[in-house]
Parts: C-alpha cells; sequence; structure tokens
C-alpha cells in the first residue's frame, strides 16, 4: 500500500497538534503545583527504645571476652564477673586491674606486693602462677596480655614458670626504650599499641615497630582502640590541665596522622562493628581555675557506626538525678552497657526505671 502525500501532511499535522497539547497542559500543571515539602531530619532514637535489662549494682569496669559477659568493681572495689545480671565468678582475688581472655573464661592480673602475675578461672576459682618478676615501689610495672593469652607484653623482666607454658614475651624496655603508661591489643592479638604521654608506638606481635608518632601537644590519651580494618587508631585525648574531656582522634597508623572527629568528648568506648560510644556535655564550657575536673548539668550519650553516622542518643540531666553517663559497646557489638550515677535527693524511687544504676541494651537486634 502506498500513501499519498496529503495523507502524509495530515498525519503530521496531526501529530503535531497533539504533542503541542500535552507540553502546554504539563506545563500548566507544573507551573500551579505546590513545591515539595522539605524532607525532615531522621529522628534519632533514644537509648531507652531499645530492649534493655538492668546493669547489677557496681560499676563498670571492661568487657570479658567475646561472649557479652563483663566485669564489674563490687563489694569493696574487688572485681567480679557477670553474664547477663548473672554473678558468674568465684570469690574474687583481685582489687586491681584485670585482663580477660577471647573466650570469658579467666582473668590476669598482677600482685604488685607479691611480685606475681596470676591467672583464675572464674567460674571454678583455680589459678595459677603464671610469672613473677623483681619488686620495686617505683615506677610500676605494667603488665597487658594479648587477648589470647599468648603473648605477655611487660615494662619489667618477667620470669615464667612451668604454668605458663607456651606463653611469650615482650620486654616493652627493649621493644620501645622510654616508658609506657598503657598498652591496647587488637581483637585478634596480631599488634598492640604502647602510649606514653603524647606519644603512640604500634607494634606487632613480635614487638616489632609498625607504625605510631606523636599526639597533640601536652595532651595524654585516655582510653583507645583499633578501628575496623586496624589500620587506624581511635583515641581520646586529654591533657593534664583538664582532665575532664578532650578530642576524639582517628589517627592513621602507617604515615602517621591524626584527625579530630568530635569535640569535647568525657568518655568513649569502642566495639564490634565499629561501633563508637561517646560521653560529652552540652552545657557552655566555663573556665575555672579551682576544679580539675567540670561538673555541668546535661550531658549526651551518643552511638555511632563505623562512618559515624549516628544511630542512638539520650540526654541525662543533673536535674532527674544522673550524673556522669557512661558508655560502653561490647567486642561483638550485640549489647552495650550505658550507665550513670545517681543523686539520691532527686532520684530516690528505684522502681523509676532511670533511678537505676545502668541498662545492658539489645543493640544488635535493633542495628543490622
Amino acid at each position: 500500500m502506498r500513501f499519498r502525500s496529503i495523507d502524509l501532511d495530515l498525519r503530521s499535522s496531526f501529530f503535531l497538534a497533539v504533542l503541542g497539547l500535552l507540553v502546554t497542559a504539563t506545563a500548566c500543571r507544573a507551573e500551579g503545583a505546590s513545591p515539595a515539602p522539605p524532607t525532615k531530619p531522621r529522628a534519632v532514637p533514644a537509648f531507652e527504645k531499645l530492649p534493655h535489662t538492668p546493669l547489677p549494682k557496681g560499676e563498670f569496669i571492661a568487657w570479658c571476652g567475646d561472649r557479652e559477659r563483663y566485669l564489674l568493681a563490687t563489694d569493696g572495689r574487688y572485681v567480679d564477673a557477670y553474664d547477663g545480671s548473672t554473678k558468674i565468678s568465684a570469690p574474687s582475688p583481685t582489687r586491681g586491674p584485670a585482663q580477660c581472655d577471647v573466650d570469658g573464661r579467666y582473668i590476669a592480673f598482677v600482685e604488685n606486693d607479691a611480685g606475681r602475675v596470676r591467672k583464675f578461672e572464674l567460674e571454678t576459682g583455680k589459678s595459677e602462677i603464671l610469672a613473677t618478676f623483681q619488686k620495686q615501689s617505683y615506677p610500676s610495672i605494667k603488665v597487658s596480655f594479648s587477648p589470647d593469652l599468648k603473648i605477655v607484653a611487660s615494662t619489667r623482666p618477667l620470669q615464667l614458670t612451668a604454668e605458663a607454658g607456651e606463653l611469650r614475651t615482650i620486654n616493652l624496655s627493649e621493644a620501645i626504650g622510654h616508658p609506657v603508661s598503657e598498652v591496647v591489643w587488637a581483637p585478634d592479638s596480631s599488634k598492640f599499641f604502647a602510649t606514653d604521654s603524647d606519644t603512640i608506638d604500634v607494634l606487632d606481635m613480635q614487638g616489632k615497630k609498625i607504625g605510631g608518632g606523636r599526639l597533640l601537644k601536652g595532651s595524654y590519651v585516655r582510653t583507645g582502640w583499633f578501628d575496623v580494618e586496624q589500620k587506624s587508631l581511635f583515641l581520646f585525648l586529654v591533657t593534664e590541665a583538664d582532665e575532664s574531656g578532650g578530642p576524639l582522634v582517628r589517627c592513621r597508623i602507617a604515615n602517621w596522622r591524626c584527625v579530630r572527629v568530635k569535640e569535647r568528648v568525657e568518655q568513649a568506648s569502642g566495639g564490634g562493628k565499629g561501633f563508637i560510644g561517646t560521653v560529652g556535655p552540652l552545657d557552655p564550657r566555663e573556665p575555672s581555675d579551682q576544679e580539675w575536673q567540670a561538673i555541668y548539668s546535661r550531658y549526651a550519650a551518643e552511638l555511632r557506626d563505623n562512618s559515624f553516622r549516628l544511630l542512638f542518643r539520650q540526654e541525662f540531666t543533673l536535674a532527674a538525678g544522673q550524673t556522669m553517663p557512661r558508655l560502653y559497646v561490647s567486642p561483638t557489638g550485640a549489647t552495650a552497657v550505658l550507665s550513670w550515677r545517681l543523686t539520691e535527693r532527686l532520684c530516690p524511687d528505684p522502681a523509676n526505671n532511670k533511678c537505676r544504676a545502668g541498662w545492658i541494651l539489645d543493640i544488635g537486634k535493633a542495628i543490622k
């Protein structure tokens, strides 16, 4: 079939007319339409919205392994282990700092007066001496075990006992050559970092230096941890002139470089899955020469992910009887402990959920 030229002209004219009507109608609708409403910022839920159980009475010391167990200082500051709300440890043998193994079965600690390092089985109470050292009043010895309890780093020579088995030692005085105030291990026991005033040294499991550098002048590390990829350190810094708080910085291990990620931090912790917990004041800072540690009327506890996205946030006020909030994320990232101190005069009702010593938060189910 062949079309005549007049048919083609008619069809073209009809098509152009219809197209013109459509364009005109669309433009009219767009001109008269209301602008889209502005996007509201995402509401950040409070920690009290998470499933939680009361924290037993005591001061939270540290997480104990990768089974959500933790250590509390109770009864004259003796350290006891808990699983959920249940105490699992035999009568505690130590008031001092203790380290758990990755399974949460043992703690290791130093007996300074006796010049010994001891390992204690939490549930049975059995203990054994792993090493001895020469006692001296100053400086005190610093001993740190890897999470698998196969390596011990010490600022003084250790004499291992037969019970130590294949335990390996790293003499920090030889490996670093200067005093050490804190030692923090990576979760897989492959490396650790040691702090001294404003200096950081990162060493591998053989005691060989692999990175580190200087910090802000006049600052020191209150706490710190390795990031998920173990290529950077998160460090919470304070100064001797003001120990009430400071910045949280992230420092690249190789080619040392630090950047500030959050200001005005009073407490910080790092956990599994890259979660970061911080607590900081909300009041304006008022300089004072009388107090080395400032006290504020309002604080905010915040939980962030590895990209520093805010996940949960809750405010605490002195008027509600809650002071010194603290947030500790577990090594697995499944739970967290949110604790605070109470002012009995303002918070007398123990039945009130917020008048308890703290909560064990279930964050694993809420954050995918």
